[in-house]
């Protein structure tokens, strides 16, 4: 099995921190001006623009790393959801937030999105392993 320790770190980070920044960048564009009732807001868009980020970043992130893997890109892609979804439960924790069902439905999510980003990769390699 050839797995990709640093790539799957250095995607899961990236995924999470650019989940972040896309909240914040809407925040910025189409939330309010006060600084409370911003914080507010993204509470409430980040309920769903989170799980969304997650599902799709995922997805292309597991896509990018696997794409020219010559095997194991099932495995790897789901580690990416994994790694994604531990550190989101991480952040969770150290915020002490309350348990909400989006939470495991969202990081399902994720390990769902790694594993299909992974799959479609394989197909793809596995047609043009065919058109050769």
């Amino acid at each position: 099995m050839d797995i990709k320790y640093l790539q799957l770190v250095v995607g899961a980070l990236a995924i999470e921190i650019i989940s972040v920044l896309v909240l914040i960048i809407m925040v910025a564009i189409v939330g309010p001006s006060d600084p409370e009732q911003a914080q507010v807001f993204a509470a409430e868009l980040g309920y769903w623009v989170g799980p969304i980020a997650g599902f799709l970043f995922c997805f292309l992130g597991a896509y990018i790393l696997t794409r020219n893997l010559d095997r194991s890109r099932i495995p790897n892609g789901i580690l990416l959801g994994l790694l994604v979804a531990i550190l989101d439960v991480s952040i969770l924790l150290s915020s002490s937030a309350a348990f909400e069902i989006i939470f495991l439905v969202s990081n399902t999510g994720r390990i769902v999105a790694g594993t299909l980003g992974a799959y479609v990769a394989e197909r793809q390699a596995q047609g043009n392993a065919q058109d050769v």
